[in-house]
């Protein structure tokens, strides 16, 4: 049986979010009746179940039932009579529950004096209310068409969180014309539709695949920081925490990584259409700007093409300028490295401008790897991240998500779904054991092809890239209308194949991505020479291949492009062989777009022409022999091929490459650890150990890509060197280990990290941390519950704890003899945080968190650094602190100091703004003064005279 508190709370809930809700829904829809999302709203259920779940009871427990009573009832008649809400006050009332119970509060004065409520029945009241209002405002956000709205009303109120309200402290007097804030609701409902959801592989078998939801089906992918850092980020920074301080970013990631599907995601959490939704990107516009779309670099006006050409027309003059000038554009640009290598400088000049014209939006660019160098765009402020492979957990999760998906197929009877059910969990076990399948799953396109063929095949799984390709045109072309009894195409598998792979190779040797379905067509024609079929309308046999095969899309303005681009490069390397053009392939060898193309034409070819492809890429092109780098990089390239090649004649072909490959040992760079590492286990006896310091982060790099025992023994000969690279590359190997405990005992427990921060997010590895021995400084983000493993550590000095919303009890850290500085970033779980347990701390920082200040009272912290909505209005909320030395403010401008003789030990202030003079002399022992963002250097000029006693720095 429910306790009273959850029983009342329900009770309230159930007569009051209707009322609340549907009137919102009025007001953000002018007035639209959409009966299914009015249900969904007003019927709360996991959300109430969360709340009744998380209250305390504490003190309350023992109140009279007719005090509950009495409490409930008034709490229901507060709430009824501050509604309706009235158009213009209903997105300001709902920004926070703060902001909501003040209103509820500012209506009732008389409903509560009439109740007549004793103390222990206002004691629920207050609580009760509370509880309301955060479950009302968190269920609004939790839906898409309130979230962007009221976010973006945040923004034309200035009251956005601070690092937008710093970002556009000169435009808050913009205000959106009635016609742009009516265009940007039409603009989102067509970039949702075009972007909105993912397609899995394999899960739906038809013409048109049925697109799944984010919020189920989308497995987070991580990022690490590229470069030379002392922010250890090699185990993987959730994106939300990468980007939301990092306004331009260049996201590097290989083939099938998915770096589109990731640009779709981040432009959906902008337009709050998913459930992860995060306060950093909420009332941004997105801009998808996939650049193989426009034959000519775009201008700002012509973003939306993409997603949303049919309202082009409606779009008022300057609106996408106007959002970059104001800091709400999100501009997402895919795919730097389908250009063609001459048109990446204009990419590169093309961009540079956009960002000097507009320099307070967001940027976010996807390119693979080899495509540019990491420093790419580093003078115009982008920083680089590495797209990570699927972690052992990303992959359970994907497979997970790709049978769930499969599960909710419509049609499917109660014992296919129970077979799915086994497969998942026998391809579970299945990767665990294997090695080898682990590593092609580290893309979500092979782990997608991967769980489609366990399935096709009654959970049997190729061997390696060329079967499970193999496969997997067999299924797409002929299998899955064979097992739904459709009829076949007049044309066979073998006439199919060998039409798009000449499709295919054309593509490539003109180096072209996409082509308008007219030029498709005639290409198809032209490759039916030799077909039986051959009299068959061209146009039809396109039309089939759209509608059946699976691997060609149509896509805006009829053109016609493979649905990813790896299918096209294997396809034409299938064609390359088959046509005997092994002399281009071995031209074009040196262009990065061919790497693909060659290492697959290898496995498609028979031994000896292997071996001549193999003993020509060591012997360099017309581009390359001149080229030392370039020879270089042929040779790597002809190292990968091996992998795919068990069978070369003549055998001395291979040992001819082994011994080149040892000339490139050790690799030189990341790119040279990758390809090196396509090689597979036999270089692992070949790379020297950490001796070779100056290339022993390469060297860690290529033993994590490799995998298996040996590798995981030689990687912990480096946990002795002591550089920021190489540490991080051993974080990073972390998560492709098979056994994350073992490997945090064995390796990671040696490391000495120093000063330098690890940033470490996952309960999956977090349950492991207190054996990093050595590690002083962490910073955990995203929902980790309980913190044990943290208290646990050792040398913990400094905890940074981010964005966890389900983490009350700091109770954990309390035991740890070595924490002495606390961060909480962001942390808003339902109810606020005790501080208690961290009284005794040395230092605080608290930002935009839920915490209960009071509970610090007489604490021995020495340093405190807030931005907390409590000290909004002043520093009264703030609790007596005798010992405190160091008080840093965080709030902007104009900002109230009253009261700051509370704390007469203060010898240094942090303060954004430059203060009154009357205010600092309250401060008796005041050493130091510590101003950001001063109005002015006059201002400041006459501080320093008024306060000749005290340093003031900026």
């Amino acid at each position: 049986m429910a306790d009273p508190f959850s029983a009342g709370l329900l009770m309230v809930l159930e007569t009051v979010l209707e009322r609340v809700l549907l009137g919102l829904f009025d007001v953000v829809h002018k007035g639209a009746k959409d009966k299914k999302r009015q249900r969904e709203l007003t019927r709360p259920g996991p959300l109430v179940e969360r709340v009744s779940s998380e209250l305390a009871r504490g003190e309350l427990s023992a109140v009279e039932q007719h005090e509950w009573r009495a409490a409930v009832d008034a709490v229901r008649e507060s709430i009824e009579a501050s509604l309706p809400l009235r158009p213009e006050e209903a997105l300001r009332v709902m920004l926070t529950p703060e902001s909501l119970r003040a209103h509820v509060m500012s209506g009732s004065e008389k409903i509560r004096r009439a109740a007549g409520l004793s103390e222990q029945a206002t004691a629920v009241y207050d609580a009760l209310l509370l509880r309301v209002c955060v479950a009302v405002v968190e269920l609004v956000w939790s839906q898409p068409e309130y979230a962007r709205r009221l976010a973006v009303e945040m923004f034309r109120m200035g009251r956005a969180t601070a690092d937008a309200v710093a970002r556009l402290a000169d435009q808050r007097q913009l205000a959106l014309t009635a016609s742009h804030r009516d265009f940007e609701d039409r603009y989102a409902e067509q970039v949702a539709h075009a972007l909105g959801g993912l397609e899995l592989f394999g899960v739906s078998r038809g013409r048109a695949p049925r697109r799944q939801s984010f919020d189920t089906s989308y497995v987070s992918l991580a990022v690490a920081r590229v470069g030379d850092t002392d922010e250890l980020t090699g185990a993987g920074l959730p994106v939300a925490a990468a980007l939301a301080d990092t306004p331009r970013v260049l996201i590097r990631g290989g083939a099938g990584a998915g770096k589109t599907t990731f640009l779709r995601w981040l432009a959906m959490n902008a337009l709050g259409e998913t459930r992860t939704s995060g306060d950093e990107w909420l009332g941004l516009v997105p801009f998808f700007v996939p650049l193989r779309q426009y034959t000519t670099l775009p201008k700002p006006e012509e973003f939306i093409s993409p997603t949303a050409s049919m309202i082009e027309e409606e779009k008022p003059s300057g609106w996408v300028t106007a959002r970059l000038r104001e800091g709400r554009a999100l501009v997402l640009v895919d795919g730097v490295d389908e250009l063609v290598w001459e048109r990446r400088a204009e990419a590169r000049l093309w961009l540079e401008k956009l960002v000097n014209a507009y320099p307070e939006a967001r940027y976010a660019i996807t390119t693979r790897p080899a495509a540019v160098p990491e420093d790419w765009l580093e003078d115009v402020g982008f920083s680089a991240f590495d797209l990570l492979p699927l972690s052992d957990k990303g992959v359970r999760d994907f497979v997970e998500a790709w049978h769930t998906a499969a599960r909710d197929e419509p049609g499917l009877t109660r014992d296919a779904r129970v077979w799915l059910t086994e497969c998942e969990a026998r391809l579970v076990a299945t990767l665990a054991k294997r090695p080898d399948l682990r590593r092609l799953a580290s893309s979500p396109l092979l782990a997608g092809l991967l769980c489609a063929l366990h399935q096709d095949r009654n959970m049997h799984l190729p061997r390696d890239r060329r079967s499970l390709y193999e496969a997997a045109l067999d299924l797409l072309l002929v299998r899955w209308d064979e097992d739904r009894g459709l009829a076949l195409p007049s044309f066979s598998k073998e006439e199919q194949l060998v039409l798009l792979q000449r499709f295919a190779y054309s593509l490539v040797r003109n180096r072209e991505l996409m082509v308008p379905r007219e030029e498709a067509v005639h290409r198809l024609g032209n490759a039916m020479r030799g077909l039986r079929s051959h009299d068959i309308d061209p146009d039809e046999a396109m039309q089939r291949l759209l509608e059946r095969a699976g691997l060609l899309r149509e896509v805006a303005s009829e053109r016609v492009q493979f649905v990813h681009r790896t299918f096209r490069d294997y396809l034409a390397a299938k064609e390359v062989v088959d046509a005997g053009d092994l002399n281009l392939l071995v031209d074009r060898a040196h262009l990065d777009e061919w790497h693909d193309v060659v290492v697959m034409a290898v496995a498609h070819a028979r031994p000896r022409e292997r071996a001549r492809v193999l003993m020509d890429l060591l012997a360099g092109n017309d581009d390359t022999r001149k080229d030392e780098r370039g020879r270089d990089k042929l040779r790597l390239l002809a190292l990968a091929c091996l992998d795919q090649a068990d069978v070369i004649e003549p055998e001395t072909a291979r040992a001819q490459v082994t011994a080149a490959a040892a000339a490139l040992i050790p690799p030189k760079s990341f790119a040279h650890a990758d390809a090196l590492s396509e090689a597979g286990s036999f270089v692992v006896d070949l790379l020297p150990g950490p001796e070779a310091s100056e290339e022993a982060a390469y060297i860690v790099r290529t033993l994590a890509n490799i995998g298996g025992e040996a590798a995981w023994e030689r990687i912990a000969e480096f946990v002795a060197v002591d550089h920021a690279m190489v540490i991080d590359e051993l974080l990073r190997a972390w998560r492709n280990t098979p056994d994350a405990e073992k490997y945090a005992k064995s390796v990671l427990s040696k490391v000495d990290f120093g000063d330098r921060r690890v940033d470490v997010r996952g309960w999956h590895r977090i349950q492991f941390i207190m054996h990093l021995e050595k590690l002083r400084y962490v910073r955990c983000i995203g929902n980790i519950n309980p913190l044990d493993p943290l208290g646990a550590m050792p040398s913990l000095h400094r905890l940074e704890l981010w964005q966890n919303e389900v983490m009350r009890d700091l109770s954990p850290l309390a035991g740890s003899r070595s924490l002495k500085e606390l961060h909480l970033s962001r942390c808003r779980p339902l109810g606020r945080i005790d501080l208690s347990p961290m009284r005794d701390l040395d230092e605080l920082h608290l930002h935009f968190s839920r915490v209960e200040l009071e509970s610090l009272e007489g604490g021995a912290l020495r340093r405190l650094q807030i931005r907390d909505s409590a000290t909004d209005e002043g520093l009264e909320a703030l609790p007596g602190l005798p010992a405190l030395r160091e008080l840093a403010i965080d709030h902007r401008p104009p900002y109230p100091l009253a009261g700051l003789e509370r704390w007469p030990t203060i010898t240094t202030l942090e303060v954004f703004g430059v203060p009154s003079a009357d205010d600092l002399r309250l401060l008796p022992v005041l050493e130091h003064l510590v101003v950001h963002q001063p109005e002015s250097v006059a201002r400041l000029e006459e501080l320093r005279g008024q306060l000749p006693g005290v340093r003031i720095t900026t």
